[in-house]
């Protein structure tokens, strides 16, 4: 397992165990609560192809490629360690070109940045 998969795994899991990151997974529309259906394929340099599911507000961890996926990013496995490491974020990382957004909107994936921030905040 490549570092990048293996530090994700571990924030995936605190993320699914802290209501407060699981929050950012609801979208309020007219009044209603609406879960937030979102996945994110990683295409990183030197590593095996993963992504991530958020349904019902859990994240879940996959080995390969989805080719549907809503978020499709590549680049530097280094950026990830970071950003797991609060050392980062995915703004910075996109903006130095360590991480390309293949497809999809930045700003799903900044929202994958304030549920990541909410676990490192709690300790």
């Amino acid at each position: 397992m490549g570092a990048s998969k293996e530090i994700l795994k571990n924030t995936v899991e605190k993320m699914n165990m802290n209501p407060k990151a699981q929050v950012v997974f609801v979208t309020n529309i007219a009044g209603n609560d609406i879960d937030w259906e979102m996945s994110f394929q990683f295409n990183l340099s030197n590593e095996d192809p993963y992504f991530i599911e958020i349904r019902n507000r859990e994240v879940t961890l996959f080995d390969g490629v989805k080719s549907d996926a809503k978020i499709v990013m590549s680049g530097d496995p280094a950026a990830i360690v970071r950003i797991c490491e609060g050392k980062g974020d995915f703004t910075h990382a996109i903006s130095r070109e360590q991480i390309t957004v293949v497809k999809g909107k930045v700003m799903d994936v900044i929202r994958l940045t304030r549920a990541i921030t909410i676990v490192l905040k709690t300790k």
